[in-house]
């Protein structure tokens, strides 16, 4: 197994090689955060019920795919992560220590700036604390030891009592950081010698498999989601890796019948089949999990092949400047939006108008103040995690 990790001889050539960037994957991450956040501003502070407006009401509707958007980010994980693999014939360019010191120093220090961030809120704003029958309210208990316990562990998310408490949007990250031991271990492994099918396979099989194993844990931690990162890794392979399977899929292949085909049955599913679309989110966000993974190889090609007046208009708005500036501190606007938001309704909530207004201002108030926050945090803490890990990580991966 750890000769399968070894950089190989030509390993400068390769990493020079697998250096690329693909700005309109920038947009995608910021319209998927946007989305959260307009999720959880909509949706998690008002119920849809009669005190609502009916037009309000279908607005919920159309804001109620957070979960979607989640998934989307974790197609996109597994797409980035493999995309210098699949470029550089199929091996982690440095090697998995170096996989894994780059990992923690990218993920792990703003995940626990923002966790730490959170606890300082609830603690100094005591709004924040008053009770409420919002999302808000899954943030509680804060202060115990097992929420703080799981948050520092990153196991939170296996456990619905605390998954969703102190910042609820961070159950997302331990599930994905848990993802990140699949990849190189497992999942790599099975697309180097058996190649995409079978890697999409064992991906849905063993998230299948620990929702039978532990359905409570398999469920709080969305273990499907492994399945999402195998399209996602999959995907890069086709688009990027040189061996004629993933060739001939990628010039065979009529990628942009298959990517409109995929997302018309997602459009069918969040309108006529809404009634069964949050029954079965395994099955729902996998879907979208194809749909954006076809995507992905289709949109790449363009990316790379035309000019951009040629493009696809979707590839040319995803590649629109403000969206790629915000795609960059996404990872920011998503660790830090909540508290935000529950602040923003702390105070919409007093004003002497209808919900249906409250809700509106709500919407209006806490986006741009959700952006200008966690782009604060990203210069603060992320930025510099950015790139290269630091020497502490560095000598841990020699």
């Amino acid at each position: 197994m750890g000769s399968e990790h070894c950089v190989p001889r030509n390993s400068a050539h390769l990493e020079k090689r697998a250096a690329l960037r693909l700005e309109y994957l920038d947009g995608l991450r910021a319209l998927a955060a946007v989305y959260v956040v307009l999720f959880h501003a909509g949706l998690g502070f008002f119920r849809p019920d009669g005190r609502l407006s009916h037009s309000v009401r279908n607005l919920q509707r159309a804001l109620s795919f957070g979960h979607d958007a989640v998934g989307v980010f974790i197609v996109l994980s597994g797409y980035c992560l493999m995309l210098p693999v699949a470029r550089a014939e199929g091996h982690l360019v440095r090697g998995l220590q170096d996989y894994a010191a780059r990992r923690a120093w990218r993920i792990l220090p703003p995940y626990y700036a923002a966790l730490i961030l959170s606890v300082l809120l609830i603690a100094c704003f005591p709004i924040l604390r008053t009770p409420t029958e919002t999302i808000w309210q899954d943030s509680f208990p804060t202060f115990g030891f097992w929420p703080l316990a799981s948050h520092l562990l990153l196991i939170h998310n296996l456990s619905p009592s605390v998954a969703h408490t102190i910042n609820g949007p961070l159950w997302s990250v331990a599930t994905e950081w848990q993802i990140y031991f699949f990849f190189p271990l497992l999942l790599l492994p099975i697309w180097r010698r058996f190649g995409p099918l079978p890697t999409i396979a064992l991906g849905f099989g063993v998230g299948a498999a620990l929702t039978v194993a532990a359905p409570d844990a398999a469920y709080s931690a969305a273990s499907w989601y492994l399945g999402l990162f195998a399209l996602g890794m999959c995907a890069a392979g086709i688009g990027f890796a040189t061996r004629p399977l993933e060739r001939s899929l990628r010039e065979r292949v009529p990628w942009a019948v298959v990517s409109w085909f995929l997302l018309g049955s997602v459009a069918v599913g969040i309108t006529l089949l809404i009634k069964v679309w949050f029954t079965v989110m395994p099955f729902s966000d996998s879907l979208v999990g194809a749909a954006t993974a076809s995507a992905l190889v289709y949109l790449t090609r363009h990316a790379l092949t035309q000019t951009p007046a040629m493009r696809p208009a979707l590839l040319r708005l995803l590649e629109w400047s403000p969206l790629v500036k915000l795609g960059r501190f996404s990872y920011s606007l998503y660790l830090t939006h909540l508290p935000v938001v529950a602040l923003c309704y702390f105070c919409v909530r007093r004003l002497a108008v209808s919900p249906s207004w409250q809700l509106l201002a709500l919407i209006a108030l806490s986006l741009p103040l959700s952006v200008l926050f966690s782009y604060a945090f990203f210069w603060v803490f992320e930025r510099r995690f950015v790139g290269s890990p630091g020497a502490f990580f560095r000598r841990r991966a020699v």
